[in-house]
């Protein structure tokens, strides 16, 4: 059920990440819906296809964005990486692994983004990606990561119920 999920969210979450979510900005920075529904996705314990959509949601990024193919790609599946190795050890408080698997998530993709365009030739300052881009989008990701871990809970709850064994 959690692969027939993945391409209507994905698709309506890429249609929503550049059409609403992209007018919503601090400074220069944007909220990225993919990342934090992949985020809250593989913190969910019963879902299975957590790997499927980070590489899914990377690729359908990888065709809208501007940056390097590979870089939201390798960015997803760490992320997911990083979700289920904290799954496993601090799982008696979702909502901190939502906040951290959603600044190590961030970071490393808006981080990869600034070194594969620095290494591509578009010059900007280090100091002014950081300020203008990194730091507010990673605050807009936490501002949002609270009501998109809802919605993605209720999901996981809805696609993967409790079998109750009489």
């Amino acid at each position: 059920m959690g692969i027939a999920l993945a391409f209507p969210i994905i698709f309506l979450l890429i249609i929503l990440q550049t059409t609403i979510a992209g007018q919503i900005t601090l400074l220069s920075g944007s909220t990225d819906l993919v990342l934090l529904w992949l985020s809250a996705w593989a913190i969910q314990g019963r879902v299975k296809s957590a790997w499927f959509w980070a590489i899914l949601g990377g690729v359908c990024v990888a065709f809208i964005s501007a940056i390097p193919f590979y870089i939201p790609i390798i960015s997803y599946s760490a992320t997911t990486f990083f979700a289920r190795m904290i799954n496993k050890r601090v799982w008696q408080s979702p909502l901190l692994m939502m906040f951290v698997v959603t600044i190590l998530g961030s970071l490393l993709l808006y981080f990869s983004s600034y070194a594969a365009m620095t290494v591509n030739g578009i010059s900007m300052s280090w100091k002014t990606s950081l300020i203008e881009i990194i730091i507010p989008s990673t605050l807009l990701n936490l501002f949002f990561s609270i009501p998109m871990y809802v919605i993605v809970k209720d999901t996981a709850q809805w696609a993967y119920p409790l079998e109750v064994n009489e």
